[in-house]
């Protein structure tokens, strides 16, 4: 029994840990090769020269992640050349990115069609700029891109430059919720160029306080990728969940109810890693001994003896 109540003691505190470690900018880009992105055009259009990624062919393949994501804070440096024009495409599919996602403009101030619907910082041809921020050429700039489920806001050098909310822009409905970030390759002339660095993103559903906001939200998409979230993120997760189903909200209840129970599917399932099984069931056995209402206790207890029946 003592060796069980230390075995829990220190999953709490390794949950703990994992909570604050998903607050944290991951990098994705190590500055050595392209590892962790794709580029599905035949011409390659970017390169790594001297720690920084480089776009310098006209016209060649844009760059997208590997990895998707759906709500997150990305940010990174960029510098342009004097008349240079890229862009960061956000939520999108890689065979189809303006189709599918939109695109964040980077651009130089040269061309004259450059109003504050396309200039740097706008999302192309959807929002303009309420801030227009400092366009200078061959410095370099930071900008901080953050998806916060229908909400988008730009910041470049410090400073917001743009705000939306897709439910009012009428040419993003539809736009997809998650995808992969890409930057679009030097789009300008022969020896026009734009170059990256510093490039990092905070994977805002892998923390379980964010995610767990979403299955209050009436809009079913933002509650089923609240749940998509809740699943990846799992025995983590567990904790937060049965406070919901222990709570009055009848359709987050409902939610964590259907999440749980889909944690536990996919971590008892045969192809899963036998560690991953152990976190569930111990994540389970310490919100089973917590004093919850009578429903949501033997919901619980009811899981937790499957998990343990079918390991």
């Amino acid at each position: 029994m003592k060796r069980s109540v230390i075995f829990l003691a220190l999953l709490a505190i390794t949950f703990n840990v994992f909570a604050q470690n998903t607050q944290q900018f991951i990098s994705l880009f190590n500055g050595h090769d392209l590892s962790g992105w794709t580029m599905p055009g035949e011409v390659p259009g970017f390169e790594v020269q001297n720690g920084i990624m480089v776009a310098e062919p006209h016209n060649g393949s844009d760059i997208f992640t590997e990895e998707e994501f759906g709500n997150f804070i990305f940010k990174f440096e960029y510098l342009l050349s004097g008349v240079g024009n890229s862009g960061v495409l956000i939520r999108c599919e890689p065979e189809n990115p303006w189709g599918t996602g939109v695109e964040v403009q980077l651009l130089a101030p040269w061309t004259p069609y450059r109003d504050d619907l396309h200039c740097t910082g706008s999302i192309y041809g959807h929002v303009a700029v309420t801030n227009r921020p400092d366009e200078t050429t061959g410095i370099w700039h930071n900008m901080e891109i953050k998806c916060d489920r229908k909400n988008i806001s730009i910041s470049v050098d410090g400073e917001v430059t743009t705000v939306a909310d897709i439910d009012t822009v009428e040419s993003m409905h539809g736009k997809s919720l998650t995808g992969s970030i890409g930057f679009q390759s030097n789009h300008s002339n022969e020896g026009e160029y734009v170059h990256f660095r510093n490039i990092s993103v905070r994977n805002l559903d892998s923390e379980p306080e964010y995610v767990a906001k979403g299955f209050y939200v009436e809009d079913s998409n933002i509650r089923n990728q609240a749940w998509e979230a809740a699943q990846s993120i799992s025995a983590p997760m567990i904790k937060t969940l049965a406070e919901m189903l222990a709570g009055e909200n009848i359709m987050a209840g409902a939610g964590a109810k259907q999440v749980l129970f889909d944690i536990i599917a996919r971590a008892t399932a045969p192809d899963n890693l036998k560690r991953d099984s152990e976190a569930v069931i111990a994540a389970l056995e310490i919100e089973f001994n917590k004093n919850y209402p009578k429903c949501a206790a033997a919901y619980l207890e009811w899981l937790l003896e499957m998990a343990k029946r079918v390991k």
